[in-house]
C-alpha cells in the first residue's frame, strides 16, 4: 500500500493487514476531504495508516496504552510522514491511573487489556484518560477497540454530552469478556437513545454454545 510498517511479529502484522486493509472493517464514506477520525486502541497503527490511505488529508488521533507498542506506533507515524496525533494512554471513564495487563513474552499482542482475564501477563500502570476531553467538535469516524473498556468509554461520552458529536463508528464489542454477565443490550440502548442505527457482525458455531466469549463488530451510524 506504499507504507513502511515496523512490527513485533509477522503473524500479528498479517492479521491486522487482512482485517483492516483486505476486509476493510473500518471503511466509511465521508462528505469532506479531511474527516476527523479517532483510532482508539491503535496498537502499531495499522488502522491509522488505513485512514490516511483512504483519506490522505484526514485528521487522525490515535490512542495506545502500552508503552512499547506506542513507540512502534510513533515509529510508523514518523517513517510514513503522517500528521497523526498519538496519545499514550488507556481510554477510561475518568482521568486516573489504570492497571493494564501485558505479556512481556508477546509484545504488541492484540489481547492486551485492562481486564486481567483477557490474556497472560501482569499489570503495568498506565494513564487513563477520558475520550471526551479529546473531542472538540464533530467526529466523522470513531474506531473503538479497547479490549473490554468500551462500556466505560461510552459512559464517558454520554455523560460529557460528546456522543452526539460522533457521526459514524465501528466498535469491537467484547461480549462476556472475563465471563461477565451479558450487557450488550445496555450498550445498544445507549446508541439507540443517541439516535444511532447500527449493523452487527458476529459468528459463533454452534450458536447454542453457552458461556463463550465473543468478538462482535457494531457499525453505528446516523
Amino acid at each position: 500500500m506504499g507504507f513502511r510498517v515496523s512490527h513485533f511479529d509477522r503473524p500479528t502484522l498479517n492479521h491486522l493487514y487482512r482485517e483492516i486493509f483486505c476486509r476493510q472493517h473500518y471503511y466509511f464514506r465521508a462528505d469532506k476531504k479531511a474527516p476527523v477520525v479517532l483510532d482508539c486502541g491503535a496498537n502499531l497503527g495499522m488502522a491509522s495508516l488505513y485512514f490516511k490511505w483512504l483519506y490522505p488529508e484526514s485528521r487522525v488521533q490515535a490512542f495506545e496504552p502500552d508503552p512499547a507498542t506506542f513507540k512502534l506506533l510513533q515509529e510508523n507515524i514518523r517513517q510514513n510522514d503522517l500528521d497523526v496525533d498519538a496519545h499514550n494512554c488507556a481510554l477510561w471513564d475518568q482521568d486516573t491511573e489504570v492497571d493494564f495487563y501485558v505479556d512481556s513474552t508477546k509484545p504488541g499482542t492484540l489481547v492486551m487489556s485492562t481486564d486481567r482475564t483477557r490474556g497472560q501477563g501482569g499489570p503495568i500502570k498506565v494513564p487513563g484518560r477520558k475520550l471526551s476531553e479529546f473531542i472538540e467538535g464533530p467526529v466523522d469516524f470513531l474506531k473503538l477497540d479497547v479490549e473490554g473498556a468500551e462500556h466505560k468509554v461510552l459512559r464517558d461520552l454520554v455523560s460529557a454530552g460528546k456522543l452526539e458529536c460522533i457521526r459514524q463508528m465501528v466498535v469491537e464489542y467484547h461480549h462476556r469478556i472475563g465471563q461477565q454477565k451479558s450487557r450488550l443490550a445496555g450498550f445498544l440502548n445507549e446508541l439507540e437513545r443517541a439516535g444511532f442505527e447500527y449493523q452487527i457482525h458476529a459468528s459463533l458455531y454452534p450458536v447454542t454454545s453457552k458461556n463463550v466469549f465473543q468478538d462482535i463488530l457494531i457499525a453505528a451510524y446516523r
